[in-house]
């Protein structure tokens, strides 16, 4: 039996950023193992990060917390923070909570990684 509210976060090496696969769903239940992966890469100096959603089914406001204060500072550090892959339904919920407006959203994991 599977756990529905489970989170798995993977990582990728690429050139000029560590791209992040959340796999699942981030909820307030879970949004710690998220917050914690990110934590990791951003003080090991890990400051440019690709946020591929292509796994992702669920985001609740906690996770979007978490995802801004991740661009907030990777920017301050000199870093930035891009994120594609995008289901319709996840694109929704930034588009209402206006995230499309203040993060950088791109359709693909390539065309993020060609705007760095």
């Amino acid at each position: 039996m599977t756990n529905e509210n489970a989170l798995s976060v993977q990582t990728e090496r690429a050139e000029k950023a560590v791209i992040v696969c959340p796999v699942g769903r981030v909820d307030g239940s879970n949004v710690g193992v998220l917050e914690s992966a990110i934590r990791e890469l951003l003080d090991a100096d890990q400051k440019t990060l690709v946020f591929d959603f292509e796994e992702l089914n669920y985001i609740s406001s906690a996770g979007l917390r978490v995802l801004l204060v991740t661009a907030r500072r990777a920017q301050a550090e000199g870093g930035k923070a891009l994120f594609c892959g995008l289901a319709e339904h996840i694109a929704h919920v930034f588009e209402i909570s206006g995230f499309t407006n203040i993060l950088t959203i791109c359709q693909s994991r390539s065309e993020a990684l060609a705007a760095l």
